[in-house]
Parts: structure tokens; C-alpha cells; sequence
């Protein structure tokens, strides 16, 4: 695959962006670097990508602006991603597995080439992301920085992991520069690693499943959900493995319910006869 195309397959989500130059300017950030795809979580307006702020920083950047896309959730902008990675300086005690932006990019390159999606997640200008926005997250990048002040605008920390990408995809598509091998690699097959929304449905299953057997008290959860999310995030689990652990969670509720198969309530029907 080329880098254009592969470039263009990583997506860029703001969440809750204020200020429509921030938007305009990220927008920049991402076509210099050959990345098109903008996605945008509960902007402050709903029109933050057409307003003429966001338009004048963009600086020829307006197809990125009107071809991005709205979602009202962050679960829904990464409904078709296989891994996503979340910007924050911050770190919390059972974030996310840490990497710097260029460790990410190679990642993301390697998962291209199976052709797996990724993207790229950056909170809110003031705030920046929440702990439920981040464990929603596959990875944490963290870009290094001055201690004493690192403070680093919207557009510049995109900016910043868009040139990891630019430059790790042109190194794997330079003629004269080898592959960078992948460790991880199983066989030639592409592995089929579930999108972010079927592992959220998985997340939602074991809790359920917990709470049946008693496992879980939903009014004291303590650390459990943020610890079953870090995990859930770090496997990257194939499809294959989600369907075979719900299947498996659904037998646990339908047991702890006391729902016998067809076959089963009538072999008691039997005995009790």
C-alpha cells in the first residue's frame, strides 16, 4: 500500500474542541503531513468546521474541514478502529499501555499492514482528556517535554504525531530502506483484531456477567471496571476471541439466571415424572 493511502486511513478525533481555530489548525497540521481523515466528538458548535475562524486557519486546508465528521460519543468515532491511542501528559495509575509518538507510528504501520485502522485521540483544550476517555483507549502517547511547562497547543501536539507518522511511513516505503520487522507478526495470514466497539460490547457483557454472580456490586465497583478496561486495551483481541468470550459470559448469565437449554428442562421434566 502506498503511504498516501496509508496516511489517509488514520484518523485524527478531537474530543470537545472549544475553539474553531484549534479545529482549522489541526486541520493544517494533518494535511501537511498527508493524513485526511478528521473526526470530531461534541465540538462546543456544531458547525466548528465551517466557521470562518476555523476556515482562515486552515490555510487551504478546507477539504479536510468539510469532509470531517461529527459523533456525539467516542465510542462512536472509533466504532471502525482497531486501535486507538490517546494523547495525555498526565499520567494515571492504570492508564493505558505508554509510548511516545514515533514507538505509536511504527505500531500503527505494522497494523496498516494488515490492514487494520488506528487513530489518534486528543482532548479538550482546557482539560484535555478524562480517565473514562482514556481507558477507552488502546494506548497512552505521552510527547516529552519540558517538566517545568509542558504545555503544548491542540494543533502542535497533532502536528507533532503527525510528523511521527510522515516520517515513519516514508521510511517504510523508501526503496532503499528495509522493513522494520514486527515481533508480534503470526504467519502470513492479516489477524482479524476486533474494532473498539465490539470490545465495548465485550466490556459490557463481563460486567453483566459479573453483577449475576455476584462478583461485582455495581454501587462499589472500587477499581474493577478502570482495571477490566486496562486489560481489555491491552490484549488487542481478535474478533474470534470477543465472540468466544461472550459466548462463554452468555452461558454464565443464562446459569446464573437459572435458564436451563431446551434439552435440559426436559430431561428434569422427566425425573420429577
Amino acid at each position: 500500500m502506498s503511504l498516501a493511502n496509508s496516511l489517509a486511513s488514520i484518523s485524527i478525533v478531537l474530543v470537545k474542541t472549544s475553539h474553531p481555530g484549534n479545529v482549522g489548525s489541526v486541520a493544517r497540521a494533518m494535511k501537511t503531513m498527508g493524513l485526511g481523515d478528521l473526526r470530531l466528538v461534541s465540538p462546543r458548535f456544531d458547525d466548528i468546521a465551517s466557521h470562518e475562524e476555523a476556515v482562515a486557519l486552515a490555510s487551504g486546508a478546507v477539504d479536510v474541514l468539510q469532509q470531517a465528521r461529527v459523533y456525539n460519543s467516542l465510542p462512536e468515532a472509533l466504532h471502525d478502529c482497531h486501535r486507538s491511542y490517546a494523547l495525555s501528559a498526565r499520567l494515571r495509575e492504570l492508564g493505558p499501555v505508554l509510548q511516545s509518538p514515533a514507538v505509536a507510528a511504527a505500531e500503527v504501520f505494522e497494523a496498516r499492514a494488515s490492514g487494520l485502522n488506528s487513530a489518534f485521540v486528543f482532548g479538550a483544550e482546557r482539560t484535555g482528556l478524562t480517565n473514562e476517555e482514556l481507558q477507552q483507549c488502546n494506548r497512552q502517547v505521552y510527547i516529552p517535554s519540558n517538566p517545568v511547562y509542558n504545555s503544548l497547543n491542540l494543533s502542535q501536539a497533532v502536528q507533532i504525531v503527525c510528523y511521527a507518522l510522515r516520517v515513519e511511513g516514508e521510511l517504510r516505503t523508501g526503496a532503499d530502506v528495509p522493513q522494520v520487522p514486527n515481533p508480534e507478526k503470526r504467519g502470513a495470514a492479516a489477524v482479524n483484531l476486533a474494532t473498539a466497539e465490539a470490545v465495548a460490547q465485550l466490556q459490557t457483557h463481563w460486567l453483566t456477567a459479573m453483577e449475576r454472580v455476584d462478583f461485582l456490586n455495581p454501587d462499589k465497583p472500587k477499581k474493577l471496571i478502570q482495571r477490566l478496561s486496562r486489560l481489555l486495551g491491552k490484549a488487542q483481541l481478535e474478533q474470534e476471541e470477543v465472540d468466544m468470550l461472550r459466548g462463554f459470559l452468555s452461558d454464565v448469565v443464562r446459569v446464573a439466571d437459572g435458564r436451563l437449554y431446551p434439552h435440559e428442562a426436559g430431561g428434569q421434566r422427566s425425573r420429577s415424572e
